[in-house]
Parts: structure tokens; C-alpha cells; sequence
């Protein structure tokens, strides 16, 4: 954990994320971007809310409140489990429900689920 974090920022959540979740986050950040162009046809920014129904994601929070500093920065509705990172995505993220291996996978699955649902191009 970084010690900003720690000290300013956002709240971990009760575990530190191993590198495999952070990639499937990131993947889903990325799907995210493709689906916003598909929609908008503009680039998404990743401190954009992407608008995206069973999705909320917030970018880091810069400010001093620490109601807003406890959000999570992305999660689904259909889960209870919420991400969060220091400052960018794949920095220091955390989590707050341990999953096992399967229960992340099932979880990627229906991150992209909901993402897809959003895309006004889908073909899957």
C-alpha cells in the first residue's frame, strides 16, 4: 500500500488486489473505453463516468471529504465486491471481499456482461 494512500487518499479495502485481478481490472477499463466509443464516438477518459447502466466507477478523489474518499472507485451491482486504487488504475489496488480464483473469474465475466450490454455496436 502506498503510504499516500495511507495518509490522504483513498481508503484500501481489506485486501491488496495480486497482479492477475489487476489485469482482469484493467481489461475491463479497457472494454469500458471500447464500448464508450462505440457509443459516443469519443474517447473516454478514465476520470469520466462512462454512464454505463450496473456500473459505477469513480476516478481517484482528490479532495479532503471523507465520505467521498470512501467510495469505491469501480463496482457492479451484481456484486458485493468493490475495487479501489491510489491516484490511477493498477496503483495499489485493493479489494473488499476475498474471492477465490473461480469467484474473480465470475466476476470478470459479469463485469463484461454489463459493459457489453452498454455497447450500441454489440456483436457477441
Amino acid at each position: 500500500m502506498e503510504l499516500g494512500q495511507m495518509m490522504n487518499g483513498n481508503p484500501p479495502g481489506n485486501y491488496m488486489t495480486p497482479e492477475w485481478v489487476d489485469a482482469l481490472v484493467i481489461a475491463l477499463l479497457d472494454e469500458i473505453e471500447r464500448v464508450y466509443w462505440n457509443t459516443h464516438q469519443e474517447q473516454w477518459e478514465r476520470y469520466q463516468e462512462p454512464n454505463i447502466k450496473g456500473l459505477h466507477f469513480r476516478a481517484y478523489y482528490w479532495g479532503d471529504d471523507e465520505v467521498e474518499a470512501a467510495k469505491p472507485n469501480l463496482k457492479f451491482d451484481f456484486s458485493e465486491q468493490d475495487i479501489r486504487w491510489y491516484k490511477h488504475p493498477g496503483r495499489s489496488m485493493s479489494f473488499s471481499v476475498e474471492f477465490t480464483d473461480r469467484e474473480w473469474i465470475e466476476w470478470f465475466q459479469g463485469g463484461l456482461r454489463v459493459i457489453r450490454a452498454a455497447d450500441s455496436n454489440d456483436v457477441y
